[in-house]
C-alpha cells in the first residue's frame, strides 16, 4: 500500500490499459527484489517504470552452481571417525574403529553412514541405527579355515537412510562421483583410492565402503574389505561397485580376525557412534 501514490504518480498520464500493463510488469519484479523497486520508486519515481534498464532486476547472490564440482567445504562431515562393538552369541570380541575422510569424496554416502552409526534420527525414526545389526554370516565366503581372506563382511542395516527420505536410496550428485572415480581391472569404485604400500607396515589395507552401484546401493548397507590381506590378483576389483569412504584403524585388525575365523554365528553390532 505504500506504493499506492507513486503509482498513481508514474501513471497518471498514462491509459487505463496503459496502467494496467505496468502494475502487472512492476508486481511481477516484486518478489524478486522488492527492496529495490520501493527504494527505486520513492527516489527515481519516473525512472523505474520507463527505464528498461532499472527493471532488469537480478540477484547476482543466488547463482545456479549446481554444474559446479563441489568444493571441500561441503564436502566436510559430522565426524572424523565412527566405532562398532561386535559381539557374537553374546560375548563381545572388540571393536571396530574406522577413521574417515573429511572432507569426504563422497559425502552424501558417508554422512548417512555417520548418522546411522551415532542414531542421530533414532528418536524421529526407530529403524535408522546399527544396533542390534548383524553381518552376512558366511564363514567359508569370508575366509576358509587356512586363514585365506576370500572377500568382505557385509551388514545390510535396517534398510532405513538417516538422510533424505528414509525409504529412498542417497546418491551423492554425479559431478561429485565423476571427481572420485576409480579404474581397476574389469571395472571402477569411487570414493578414496587404495593405495597398495607395503611400506607403510601399520596400515592393515582394510577399507569402509558403500555400495554405488547394484545391490543395496544408496542404502544403509556397508561392507569391510581387506584388501591389502587378499590375493594379489583380486585387490581392488574387490571394490568394483562400491564407495571406499574410511579406513580401518591398525587396533582393531584383531577384532576383524576374530569376526573372520569363528564359526559360532553372525557378527552383532552391539553398540556404535562417532569416535
Amino acid at each position: 500500500f505504500k506504493l499506492i501514490p507513486y503509482l498513481r504518480q508514474t501513471m497518471a498520464p498514462q491509459s487505463d490499459t496503459c496502467r494496467c500493463f505496468s502494475l502487472f510488469v512492476l508486481l511481477l519484479y516484486l518478489p524478486f527484489n522488492d527492496g529495490f523497486v520501493y527504494r527505486s520508486l520513492v527516489h527515481h519515481p519516473q525512472k523505474i517504470l520507463r527505464n528498461n534498464n532499472h527493471c532488469a532486476l537480478k540477484d547476482t547472490n543466488h547463482n545456479n552452481n549446481n554444474n559446479e564440482p563441489n568444493n571441500s567445504n561441503n564436502n566436510m562431515v559430522s565426524s572424523n571417525a565412527i566405532y562398532f562393538d561386535i559381539s557374537v552369541a553374546g560375548t563381545p570380541i572388540g571393536r571396530l574403529l574406522f577413521h574417515l575422510a573429511n572432507p569426504s569424496p563422497l559425502p552424501q554416502h558417508a554422512e548417512n553412514v555417520i548418522r546411522l552409526a551415532t542414531g542421530a534420527r533414532r528418536s524421529i525414526e526407530p529403524l535408522t541405527h546399527y544396533v542390534g545389526c548383524t553381518f552376512d554370516f558366511t564363514p567359508a565366503h569370508v575366509e576358509d579355515g587356512q586363514g585365506r581372506y576370500r572377500w568382505s563382511h557385509t551388514c545390510k542395516g535396517r534398510g532405513r537412510n538417516a538422510m533424505g527420505r528414509q525409504n529412498e536410496p542417497i546418491s551423492d550428485a554425479p559431478n561429485q562421483l565423476a571427481s572420485c572415480t576409480h579404474s581397476c581391472f574389469g571395472g571402477q569404485y569411487y570414493g578414496e583410492t587404495y593405495k597398495d604400500d607395503d611400506d607403510d607396515a601399520d596400515d592393515p589395507g582394510v577399507l569402509l565402503t558403500v555400495p554405488i552401484q547394484g545391490p543395496g546401493q544408496g542404502s544403509s548397507r556397508f561392507s569391510i574389505v581387506r584388501v591389502k590381506e587378499s590375493p594379489q590378483e583380486w585387490r581392488e576389483r574387490l571394490l568394483m561397485n562400491s564407495g571406499v569412504i574410511g579406513r580401518l584403524d591398525p587396533s582393531s585388525l584383531e577384532t576383524l580376525h576374530t569376526m573372520a575365523r569363528q564359526r559360532i554365528g553372525p557378527p552383532t553390532v552391539t553398540a556404535s557412534g562417532a569416535a
